[in-house]
């Protein structure tokens, strides 16, 4: 169940966040952490519930170059973004990982695509939702890492095979047209 937040007069829902995960400190400055054992396909954050704004590419490209990274694609030339502190929640503290333990179900729903154990943070890949100009140098330290995450990385057949049913609704329909090739 989504929390209010009040405002001055105005109460805000906000986006569902598990009860299963907190907010703390992470290599990335804050993250999501399991506080408690997490099955795979539970859901764990849902921004469409919350408050947030929908914005364009040259919207989304100025919050970014401003230091908000609260962003996530939705369509080509759509995002939707924490673009102001009243927006910003613990929900969108969700960092990248290029060997992630979460998923994306439908386009704002974050779900586990696997067990995750107490004290694991909670963590996806941009490529499962970004096909902007977004380039940044990754810092996730797995075994995996592509060292520099792209708006292309959706591209990569090795990805599109992992994370087949945990893209965005967007992306899996370009890589239903082939629209990468």
């Amino acid at each position: 169940m989504a929390v209010q937040k009040l405002f001055g007069d105005i109460a805000v829902m906000k986006s569902f966040i598990s009860q299963k995960v907190k907010k703390k400190g992470s290599h990335a400055g804050f993250g999501l952490f399991a506080t408690t054992d997490i099955q795979k396909g539970e859901r764990i954050v849902d921004f469409s519930t919350g408050t947030g704004s929908w914005i364009d590419t040259k919207q989304a490209d100025a919050l970014y170059d401003a230091g908000n990274d609260y962003i996530i694609q939705t369509d080509d030339n759509l995002f939707f973004a924490a673009a102001n502190d009243a927006e910003l929640e613990d929900a969108d503290f969700i960092n990248h990982s290029c060997d992630p333990n979460c998923g994306i179900r439908g386009s704002l729903e974050i779900v586990a695509m696997r067990d995750i154990a107490a004290g694991e943070e909670i963590t996806f890949d941009y490529a499962m939702s970004e096909s902007s100009d977004l380039q940044m140098e990754c810092s996730c330290s797995s075994a995996h890492c592509r060292r520099v995450i792209t708006g292309d990385d959706w591209k990569i057949p090795a990805l599109q095979e992992k994370y087949a049913q945990y893209f965005s609704d967007y992306l899996k329909q370009k890589i239903r047209r082939k629209e990468y090739s």
